[in-house]
């Protein structure tokens, strides 16, 4: 059985940043505990996520459609979505399918903070 874990932890409290670690495999199997979780931030009026994607090992339609589905969210309640590190793996589908050019993608936690400062 493929794993999938979510944590969570600030990135900057003042600002309502919230990093949101996910490890494991985003697919049709796994994507409504990702929409739970996610779903939960919402409700907590979170709207600033970034999804730290570096111990994702991979991510299908589903799982985009997930993510899609976050940053609709977000943006409607005045927040955005943004990714950081995906791995080689998961960049390489991001890419192939145009969301690299849809997505903020960062390669650090200060260059995330400052996409929600602008």
């Amino acid at each position: 059985m493929k794993t999938f874990e979510v944590e969570n932890r600030a990135l900057d409290s003042a600002a309502g940043v919230v990093v949101v670690g996910l490890s494991g495999y985003l697919d049709a199997h796994t994507v409504a505990d990702f929409d739970k979780h996610t779903d939960d931030l919402l409700g907590a009026g979170t709207n600033k996520i970034v999804l730290d994607l570096q111990g994702l090992s991979y991510i299908s339609s589903a799982g985009i459609g997930a993510l899609m589905g976050l940053s609709q969210r977000l943006k409607k309640h005045g927040g955005d979505l943004v990714l950081l590190q995906p791995t080689a793996k998961v960049y390489k589908i991001l890419d192939l399918l145009g969301f690299t050019r849809i997505f903020h993608l960062c390669t650090s936690e200060d260059e995330a903070r400052a996409v929600f400062q602008s």
